[in-house]
C-alpha cells in the first residue's frame, strides 16, 4: 500500500484515468520517464503534464535539446489549442531548445557526448535555479545516452542528472524513446516508468499504457487503452486486448 498523507504530496498528472493506476499521481520532486515509439503518445502525454499544472498555477518548464520548441508549441496549438507561446510570455512557462548556447554548441561542432551530458546537466540545474518551476518536461535523450560507450557511464550520468533535478524539489517528466535500447537504463534510475504502445491489433491501431513501476505506490497491474482526443490523453478503464 502507498503512504498517504502530507509527508508524501503528489501531483496530478493532469492525464484523466492516469492518476488511478498509480494511487494518486506523481510523488512530488520525483523523476517520471514516459517510454514508447514514435507516435505512442509520449510527447502529448508529457505536454498535457505541463499544461494541467499551469492551468492550476504552477510554473513549467520545458526543455527540449534535440530540435526547436517552435515544432512542439505549432503542434500542441494546432493539435489541442494549448496555447505554450503565450503562457511563455506570461512568465508561466519556460522553454529552453536547441538555440541556447550550450545545445547549439551540440549540434555545431564534435563534442564528446559524456561532456556534452555533464554540460547538460549543469544547464538543467542553473535553469532550475533560476526559474523555480513546479513542473518540469524534459524532451527524448536517449540519442544522447546512447553515444556513451560504456553502460556504467550511462547510469552514472543518468544518477547525476536525476539526481540534480530531484534535488531541486521539481516534479518532472521525461519521455524516452525505443529506437536505441538504451530505455531500461534510464528507466532504472527514475522513480516511475510508464510504457506506452502503438500497435495493430485486427485492422485497428491502438494506443494503450501500463505502469512499470512506481516507488511508494500501489499500482494498477493492467494494460490500458490510451485515447487521443481534441482534448489531449484520456487513459480508458478498458483493455485493448479482447
Amino acid at each position: 500500500m502507498a503512504l498517504q498523507g502530507s509527508e508524501f504530496p503528489r501531483t496530478k498528472s493532469g492525464i484523466p484515468g492516469y492518476d488511478e493506476l498509480v494511487d494518486g499521481g506523481f510523488h512530488k520532486g520525483t523523476v517520471n520517464t514516459i517510454t514508447g515509439s514514435s507516435g505512442a503518445g509520449k510527447t502529448v502525454f508529457a505536454s498535457q503534464f505541463i499544461h494541467s499544472g499551469i492551468k492550476t498555477g504552477e510554473k513549467g518548464m520545458i526543455i527540449t535539446p534535440s530540435e526547436s520548441a517552435e515544432y512542439l508549441k505549432r503542434e500542441m496549438m494546432s493539435s489541442f489549442g494549448w496555447d505554450f507561446s503565450t503562457l511563455e510570455k506570461e512568465g508561466k512557462l519556460s522553454i529552453i531548445d536547441v538555440t541556447d548556447p550550450v545545445l547549439r554548441l551540440q549540434k555545431s561542432i564534435e563534442i564528446d557526448p559524456v561532456d556534452f551530458l555533464i554540460n547538460f546537466r549543469k544547464l538543467v540545474e542553473r535553469k532550475l535555479e533560476e526559474t523555480r518551476p513546479d513542473r518540469l518536461f524534459i524532451d527524448d535523450l536517449t540519442a544522447f545516452f546512447m553515444a556513451v560507450d560504456a553502460p556504467f557511464k550511462v547510469r552514472s550520468l543518468t544518477d547525476d542528472l536525476f539526481g540534480t533535478i530531484r534535488a531541486s524539489g521539481v516534479t518532472s517528466v521525461i519521455t524516452i524513446g525505443t529506437a536505441f535500447g538504451i530505455n531500461q537504463l534510464l528507466e532504472y534510475g527514475a522513480d516511475s516508468a510508464t510504457m506506452l504502445n502503438r500497435e495493430r491489433i485486427g485492422n485497428t491501431l491502438i494506443r494503450s499504457i501500463y505502469i512499470m513501476k512506481m516507488r511508494g505506490s500501489k499500482i494498477a497491474n493492467s494494460i490500458r487503452v490510451l485515447d487521443i482526443s481534441d482534448d489531449g490523453l484520456t487513459v480508458s478503464a478498458l483493455s485493448p486486448y479482447p
